[in-house]
């Protein structure tokens, strides 16, 4: 069997990101535009897909004392960098942060509603140029750069573009996992190294006491230090910790939970490096089918149903585990956490990062014993393909007004 589709996902679905994806992606077509007008700038105007505005709202921002989509927006102009991808705020001086704090007057944020996907629109108006860029479909792809008078774009956008077909079978995962030359994994370990540096940073900072009581800190479980690495580092990433993760099918967050997860799994249960690898492949194949199902950004936390679920399984792996106990593991996730809903991106993701990465050492221990959920309880299945689709189908058509009621209560209900 050849195992290249299998590495070109994983590879697809990974990309360095400084900074939450949202305002990076934000940032990124901000200074896509900016560097594709000319004149001074009279007014911006920046249109975002509900989720994608939600997860904005009210995260750290690189280099930033303040929050708030304006500001993304604001910064993306004024120290963005637009080859940088999804680290266009890698650097922010002074000066930048404060020319951004003062473009925010001219700025105008609304939401697209009928916007189905990812969607980032930013409209520059200078006194003789006017340009639009729009990214679409994922964090990073710039869709469409244009001066006005701008053609019709709508209909293109709102088309889910024809994805690649990901396969739910975990018999191949194993294979893959269990056979795939080592070398050409050597990217996952590049990855981890990097998510690795975000939660050290973490520690040092104190920020681990965010997510754990001091009681726990010393805890030397496997249960605790998944928790503590996964969610510390989450917490620095929430915050605006300039520094770069590596990120999973879009999102830091998840990436965290899926590579620090299995970390920890891995330096508990004594496997050595190649064994690591090979659980951190696995369990990305396994996250990148579940997102496959319920979309880049959904109304569900993802670090509990995809990348935590994902993780569960490299524990697994780690174990010596089969088939039969990765599915009573994933059973035992989504008969957990798959009505954690997602409330935008800020600190607080944190505490999920956390929980989803200590239940998903802990539904890996129980499957090993035969311990668990049954297949029978709620959405749950007892055929992998099934239970994934149940979860699909629970968060694009039975969430389908979960998100906007969200958005609503944040942006109109909440009196802090």
């Amino acid at each position: 069997m050849s195992y290249e589709l299998y590495l070109s996902q994983i590879a697809a679905a990974l990309a360095e990101s400084t900074g939450c994806t949202e305002p990076s992606a934000i940032a990124l077509n901000a200074a896509t535009a900016r560097r594709n007008v000319q004149g001074e700038i009279v007014r911006v105007t920046a249109r975002l897909d509900a989720y994608l505005f939600k997860n904005a709202m009210g995260v750290g921002i690189p280099g930033a004392d303040e929050r708030g989509v304006e500001l993304c927006v604001a910064l993306g102009i004024t120290a963005g960098d637009s080859e940088a991808g999804m680290n266009a705020l890698h650097t922010v001086t002074a000066q930048q942060l404060a020319e951004g704090k003062a473009l925010r007057e001219k700025i105008t944020v609304e939401i697209a509603e009928e916007a189905q996907g990812l969607y980032i629109e930013t409209v520059i108006e200078t006194e003789y140029d006017c340009v639009r860029v729009i990214t679409s479909q994922s964090h990073d792809h710039i869709a469409r750069i244009e001066h006005a008078p701008f053609a019709p774009f709508a209909e293109e956008v709102l088309e889910a573009e024809e994805a690649e077909e990901v396969c739910g079978d975990v018999a191949a995962y194993l294979d893959f996992a269990n056979h795939v030359p080592l070398e050409k994994l050597a990217f996952l370990k590049s990855a981890l190294d990097m998510n690795r540096r975000v939660y050290r940073t973490a520690v040092e900072k104190g920020m681990d006491r965010q997510v754990l009581p001091s009681m726990m800190l010393k805890d030397p479980s496997v249960f605790v230090q998944a928790k503590r690495m996964a969610g510390a580092a989450s917490y620095a990433r929430m915050s605006g910790v300039p520094l770069p993760v590596m990120t999973a099918t879009g999102s830091g967050n998840q990436g965290l939970t899926l590579f620090l997860t299995v970390d920890a799994a891995a330096q508990a249960f004594g496997a050595d490096e190649e064994k690591l690898l090979r659980a951190l492949a696995l369990a990305n194949m396994v996250n990148i089918y579940i997102k496959s199902h319920i979309g880049p950004l959904s109304s569900v936390c993802a670090c509990g149903v995809a990348s935590g679920l994902g993780a569960s399984l490299g524990a697994v792996y780690l174990l010596g585990g089969g088939e039969k106990e990765m599915l009573q593991a994933a059973r035992n996730i989504l008969g957990s956490v798959s009505g954690m809903i997602c409330d935008g991106a800020k600190e607080g993701c944190a505490s999920k990062v956390a929980l989803s990465a200590g239940l998903a050492v802990e539904a890996a221990c129980l499957a090993m014993e035969g311990s668990g959920i049954h297949a029978q309880d709620g959405i749950l299945d007892n055929d992998f393909d099934h239970l994934i689709a149940h979860l699909g189908e629970l968060v694009l058509e039975g969430m389908g007004k979960t998100n906007s009621t969200i958005v609503n209560i944040m942006m109109n209900e909440k009196r802090c």
